[in-house]
């Protein structure tokens, strides 16, 4: 039940779990207002929400950068494999310019390489080039990679993970000595505190 409070993302959904735990118990409920949700509830944290999956999410894409081959993660490299087998078949036509017509068999089909644009609209949806698109480039002798869109490149990926990986600040934190006395960043020396020894 807490577990909705906490991680709901939306303040709408953060009351229909206040209103629950409030039904099963009044006062736990009035706890959880009374002590600083906005520390420790998603939709009331001020700044930029990243929660625990999304924050390992992307550190764990940050670290898979460092594999890539390419200029295009590997993924994307599978999906314009994919989309490149499809079109094996298919007639392509220079129609105007850089205006192509591609015949899947059924149909013909515009694309526009410097509009960016396909017929079946896959292309600006996804931002990867459709199998139509790679039969034209591929026909114009092109790299189909070269037609990916920004956001799956290295360089963009690159900044968008450095970006947001902040560091922790950590200048003026207090260190603990071995002898467990706590010493500020200026040299002064506190008593370290254990916690209370109980049965």
């Amino acid at each position: 039940m807490l577990d909705s409070i906490v991680y709901a993302r939306l303040d709408c959904d953060y009351e229909v779990a206040m209103d629950t735990l409030r039904t099963f118990n009044h006062d736990l409920a009035k706890w959880v207002e009374e002590n600083n949700p906005q520390h420790w509830v998603i939709s009331k944290f001020k700044k930029m929400r990243w929660d625990k999956m999304t924050r390992s999410l992307l550190v764990e894409h940050k670290n898979g950068l460092v594999k890539w081959n390419g200029c295009i993660g590997p993924k994307t490299e599978e999906n314009i494999a994919f989309n490149i087998a499809k079109d094996e078949n298919y007639i392509t036509y220079l129609h105007l310019g850089s205006s192509n017509k591609v015949s899947n068999g059924k149909t013909f089909l515009e694309v526009d390489l410097l509009e960016r644009t396909c017929t079946c609209k896959a292309w600006k949806i996804s931002g990867i080039p459709c199998d139509h698109v790679c039969a034209a480039i591929r026909r114009m002798g092109f790299d189909v990679s070269d037609y990916v869109d920004d956001w799956y490149k290295y360089n963009l990926q690159e900044k968008i993970c450095f970006g947001s990986m902040h560091t922790l600040v950590t200048h003026g934190m207090p260190m603990i000595d071995e002898d467990g006395t706590l010493c500020d960043v200026l040299g002064h020396t506190y008593p370290f505190l254990n916690p209370p020894i109980t049965k």
